[in-house]
């Protein structure tokens, strides 16, 4: 799998290439590269699996009362500066490039912060003026929260030709932090009760356990309420209505549900998703360009 993800990759990113230096022979201006280059890559991104909502020369609206400039593209956690073609000739086109990518990134990760304090923003600038590329990335303390970032935090790559190697390099990165930040804020509102897609598991889950009649699983579940007994005692044991109404309500599930198995439920969804969760980000560490595990996973057999 790794091998045939490997020549993929080498293959879109020839690609990617190709149709990049087609594009620079009637291209003339900063625009021109843009809309080209966006263009071409649209259709590269669907090819690797990733479902992108780029937004165009503008940040989020918070971030903008921040820094008033307005990034030309940005494709999740990846910012892209792009200049007229061949600019880079020019050292000083490229440190003001950089700049830019500074401002947008430091403006963007204060307002994805935590309360008052800064970790490490995980946004990469990109700078590209269509024959030549580079990434400004983040170089301070990681170990360390503070309040602000400061323009030495960031280091930008040295400029490289557009060619495989770098346009690899380009799209692992695009691969790999297309996705929403895995914050509490996001996963609340993909996961969460108030989620489409947490009510319809719980549901789901409920209804397995009271009708489906798996032994398995109910030992898993007769085990699940003996720890549980322990841990709180006889007030678990006991029916507790209010509880229960108020689980029902958050997760839509039929109020005949018992407590108990409610409960049990909503357990095994968040472990379910945990484990999940858990699998993407190795499958990301392992190599950036793999497909996601969750996404291959509908795709196999009911008996696997």
């Amino acid at each position: 799998m790794r091998k045939n993800n490997e020549k993929s990759l080498i293959k879109i990113s020839d690609q990617l290439v190709s149709s990049v230096s087609i594009l620079m022979k009637s291209a003339k201006s900063e625009e021109d590269l843009r809309i080209g280059f966006e263009k071409i890559l649209d259709p590269i991104l669907s090819k690797l699996g990733v479902v992108s909502a780029p937004k165009y020369e503008r940040l989020s609206k918070e971030a903008t009362s921040i820094y008033k400039g307005r990034p030309d593209a940005v494709h999740g956690m990846i910012i892209i500066e792009y200049e007229p073609p061949f600019t880079f000739k020019s050292k000083r086109s490229i440190e003001h490039a950089h700049k830019q990518l500074i401002g947008y990134i430091c403006a963007e990760a204060s307002v994805r912060k935590e309360k008052l304090f800064l970790e490490d923003p995980k946004l990469v600038g990109v700078g590209f003026d269509g024959t030549s590329i580079f990434f400004t990335k983040y170089q301070g303390d990681k170990t360390k929260l503070k309040t602000e970032f400061q323009e030495n935090d960031f280091i930008h790559t040295p400029l490289f030709s557009f060619d495989p190697q770098s346009s690899r390099t380009f799209l692992t990165l695009i691969r790999s932090l297309s996705r929403r930040p895995l914050t509490a804020e996001h996963l609340s509102e993909s996961f969460g009760p108030t989620s489409s897609l947490a009510p319809k598991a719980v549901q789901a889950f409920a209804d397995a356990l009271e009708n489906w009649g798996n032994e398995r699983v109910k030992a898993f579940f007769n085990e699940w309420k003996r720890l549980f007994g322990i841990v709180y005692g006889e007030q678990f044991a006991n029916t507790q209505k209010k509880e229960a109404e108020s689980l029902s309500s958050l997760y839509n599930v039929s109020k005949q549900t018992e407590f108990q198995e409610l409960l049990f439920s909503v357990h095994t969804y968040f472990a379910f998703l945990m484990k999940l969760i858990a699998a993407e980000i190795l499958s990301l560490k392992e190599t950036a360009f793999t497909s996601s595990f969750s996404e291959q996973l509908t795709h196999e057999s009911d008996y696997i």
